[in-house]
């Protein structure tokens, strides 16, 4: 057992589903922060690049703290960039007039980071189940 719960087939799938979860929320959030970015009252060629720097910046903001290899290691930065994008998208989603998507992309963001914390590692069930012979390889950089 990991964290509690029996490491299993099931569990094992349901992990790799939330992580896809989470992955496309971070799609959803990046979209949604360069919809509500382009979305104002300035002439045309401001919009789009807000539209387009917004979630380039968080992307990039993502990458170096947030992501699971991120650059930067720092737990606090990773929390503060986790809730800007998150809840950026939420919040403007909500001020854009789309109350119903900002409140389920913020409670689909709680939800799976709860089972993100509940559930064992897909990694670490893969490897349970085959008596902690089976590992992903790492990847190897182009040379």
């Amino acid at each position: 057992m990991a964290g509690g719960i029996a490491t299993n087939g099931i569990t094992t799938a349901v992990a790799w589903v939330n992580l896809a979860a989470v992955f496309a929320l971070e799609l959803c959030a990046l979209g949604a922060l360069g919809y509500v970015a382009s979305r104002g009252a300035a002439p045309l060629v401001v919009r789009v690049a807000l539209g387009v720097g917004v979630p380039l910046a968080a992307a990039v903001l993502w990458g170096l703290f947030a992501a699971p290899n991120a650059t930067l290691q720092n737990t606090a930065a990773m929390i503060a960039v986790k809730v800007l994008v998150f809840g950026g998208a939420a919040v403007g989603l909500v001020l854009t007039g789309h109350r119903s998507l900002g409140v389920a992309l913020a409670l689909t963001v709680v939800l799976t980071a709860v089972l993100v914390q509940v559930l064992p590692s897909p990694d670490a069930t893969s490897a349970a189940a085959t008596g902690g012979t089976h590992s992903v390889p790492a990847a190897t950089p182009n040379r």
